[in-house]
């Protein structure tokens, strides 16, 4: 593991730790569960890594549980109770087929790929309809309301992450090496960029309450 993973790491145990100074509101209490089990699940990876196992399995568990949260976070901004419906239902269907996938196709020690491009086109939807959701009290005030940048922050993360993990696995065939290597670095910037917009999510979720 390089420095970038261990930047990547300190950013995320930060956003955690200022989400749990603000659990007084809703989104922020989601945010910080989502949040400690992002942080179980690479303590595991490291875990299970320093003995060389096949630590993917972690992962195939975790991107059911990670949409799971997403989803229940943005949906706390979608007022149309047929979306809410929708995307409640497509929790379940997410889990279901994602399991299947990686229980009967995919393979337990295999990056799961797939399961996380689906898992990015559905989250990248979710974001869109959040965007279209938003109504600030101003033109200005958009730059200052929390579910844009909590909005933008996944919609960002899932947007690059599409574009890497669906082909993980055909980079590791051919040179694993330089496959590992590019990936922790993309990886590592699209988190910097994530918990960057997830903290200032949250500051304004605490500058709106201070101001009102």
């Amino acid at each position: 593991m390089n420095g970038w993973i261990y930047g990547y790491y300190a950013m995320l145990v930060t956003c955690f730790a200022i989400s749990l100074f603000n659990l007084q509101y809703t989104q922020v209490r989601q945010l910080a569960v989502l949040l400690g089990f992002s942080i179980l699940s690479e303590v595991m990876v490291e875990m299970i890594g320093k003995r060389d196992s096949h630590f993917f399995i972690v992962y195939h568990f975790f991107v059911v549980l990670e949409y799971s949260l997403i989803t229940i976070i943005l949906r706390s901004g979608i007022k149309d109770e047929r979306w809410r419906l929708l995307m409640w239902v497509s929790i379940f269907v997410f889990g279901i087929v994602s399991l299947a996938h990686s229980f009967v196709y995919g393979g337990w020690r295999y990056f799961p790929g797939i399961n996380i491009t689906i898992e990015s086109f559905l989250v990248i939807c979710w974001c869109l309809l959040s965007f279209f959701s938003i109504t600030p009290n101003s033109e200005a005030s958009i730059f200052r309301h929390p579910d844009f940048w909590l909005t933008l922050a996944f919609f960002f993360y899932f947007a690059g992450s599409m574009c890497v993990n669906g082909f993980y696995n055909l980079l590791l065939a051919g040179d694993a090496r330089s496959a590992k290597h590019l990936f922790a670095i993309l990886n590592s910037l699209s988190n910097y960029l994530l918990y960057i917009m997830l903290i200032k999510s949250i500051i304004c979720f605490r500058s709106n309450k201070i101001s009102s």
